[in-house]
């Protein structure tokens, strides 16, 4: 484990994230995550690389959200669950295991997939507790084997064994073996789990495949449009970055590439529609066509432009 977070007692909506790698600058400055409710409980990942390494944490409506260690100091948290009451990181793996009143879940790809909606979806399995009793807690996740406590009792239950090994695999950049692993056991959990490693670490070819077994064919549709784009040019590392869900990091590549009508077309394809007007007025690029795309926008929606930036453009045009 490369870092700490400790909750903020005086500000319980503050978790504060520390390296503990030696010379680390976070040593002394920690990074803060500001929840919008109180945190309950905070959960750093036990295994993997510092760029694979995630955070949960429980707010006080028992929502389960995530964010990578390492995308400070503005962090990307996204929600993977609801009425979770505690949970706990497997020590060999990146898998997840919270627990509900009447049920567990095991998140098997939470950090990879938790941009996509879908994909955590795919990942995540949900099973009843009602055989374990009443008063249940979560006491260890040690490799495969989950251990539950209730009323005095242990039971042991185990996940799913070839998503650990892929896990392992996908930590040792492993593609083919991980590939001819999924292809063995046509198996729809490991396909999306596949796919979500591979979008990460920009497989294209593998994660194309990944995503047709487990039947998103939006998302092959998407890929086989970024693998025609220009390899390492800007706009194929920010559409990389969209299909991963780093927005921000999108719009900084094409900003920083002087990519300067991409980057309006990004921000409206987004619906950043404030962002997409200030580019373009700093730059006196495209301004008719952001005015013009906010127009389809609301009218599509049946609404009145109610935008204070937009309205005082209209009538310094008019």
């Amino acid at each position: 484990m490369d870092s700490l977070a400790v909750r903020d007692h005086s500000d319980q909506t503050i978790v504060h994230v520390f390296d503990l790698l030696p010379g680390a600058t976070r040593q002394e400055e920690p990074y803060a995550i500001h929840s919008k409710s109180p945190v309950l409980e905070v959960a750093v990942c036990r295994y993997g690389n510092p760029d694979d390494q995630y955070l949960v944490f429980i707010d006080a409506n028992q929502d389960l959200y995530i964010t990578s260690v390492h995308s400070g100091p503005e962090y990307a948290m996204h929600k993977i669950g609801t009425q979770v009451t505690t949970t706990m990181w497997s020590s060999d793996t990146n898998i997840l295991v919270g627990l509900h009143d009447l049920s567990y879940s095991v998140w098997y790809c939470p950090g990879e997939a938790c941009g996509d909606p879908t994909l955590i979806a795919l990942t995540t399995f949900t099973y009843d507790t009602s055989e374990f009793g009443k008063n249940i807690t979560l006491e260890n996740f040690e490799g495969a084997n989950i251990t539950f406590r209730s009323s005095g009792a242990i039971f042991t239950v185990s996940v799913k064994t070839y998503c650990v090994i892929l896990h392992k695999l996908f930590a040792e950049n492993q593609w083919e073996r991980a590939l001819k692993l999924c292809r063995l056991a046509q198996n729809h959990l490991l396909w999306a789990t596949l796919a979500a490693m591979a979008s990460k670490r920009n497989q294209l070819d593998i994660s194309e495949e990944a995503f047709s077994a487990s039947l998103q064919i939006d998302k092959v549709n998407y890929l086989n449009y970024i693998k025609s784009l220009p390899l390492s040019s800007p706009e194929h590392m920010a559409e990389n970055s969209i299909m991963n869900g780093r927005i921000q990091e999108a719009e900084i590549i094409l900003m920083h590439n002087k990519r300067i009508p991409e980057a309006v077309r990004f921000c409206l394809r987004m619906h950043r529609w404030n962002k997409a007007l200030e580019v373009a007025l700093k730059h006196s690029i495209d301004v008719e066509l952001v005015l013009e795309e906010r127009r389809k926008y609301l009218q599509a929606l049946e609404r009145e432009e109610n935008d204070s930036q937009f309205l005082a453009l209209e009538e310094r045009l008019d």
